[in-house]
């Protein structure tokens, strides 16, 4: 059976199945100025329902190949909005760490095509020259499982505004 696309409340969110994918990337993390574009899609208060993408559940682990970075405590933003599960601290990638995510998830893929749109999701140089670097820790992971390539042409018909 194949595994569904979102869980669709925040019981399996931890420190190590993080929140990533497009509901990081559309949350409105404090300070950054990336983001927060469609957050009621994918966590409606009202209806009670979140779909989110957890890493190492919906997404490849990549802890392997990034470390920690870009992982935060979203429990208080969260709770602000809504949303709380007991007893627990909830987790989510920052926009950098989800779509770097994204894009490994694509790159370990057969898929020709990575959904991620660098110069849409992060505007200015300094926000995509740090995605660029969060990327390029991947670079010795991905050159061994024979992926960094796929990564290199794709990286080369994104436009850098």
């Amino acid at each position: 059976m194949k595994q569904p696309l979102f869980d669709l409340d925040l019981k399996r969110a931890s420190r190590e199945t993080y929140i990533t994918g497009k509901a990081a990337i559309n949350f409105p993390h404090p300070g950054s100025t990336t983001g927060g574009w469609h957050f009621l899609s994918y966590f409606d208060r009202e209806s009670g329902v979140a779909k989110v993408s957890l890493a190492g559940i919906h997404y490849p682990e990549t802890t392997g190949y990034f470390g920690d970075l870009g992982i935060t405590d979203v429990t208080d933003q969260l709770a602000e909005r809504g949303w709380i599960v007991e007893g627990r601290r909830l987790f989510m990638a920052d926009h950098y760490r989800a779509a770097a995510d994204m894009i490994v998830r694509w790159a370990l893929s057969e898929s020709n095509h990575c959904s991620v749109e660098i110069d849409d999701w992060f505007p200015s140089r300094a926000e995509r020259q740090r995605l660029l670097e969060i990327l390029d820790t991947a670079r010795s992971q991905l050159s061994k499982v024979g992926r960094w390539q796929k990564v290199e042409a794709w990286l080369r018909t994104q436009t850098f505004r």
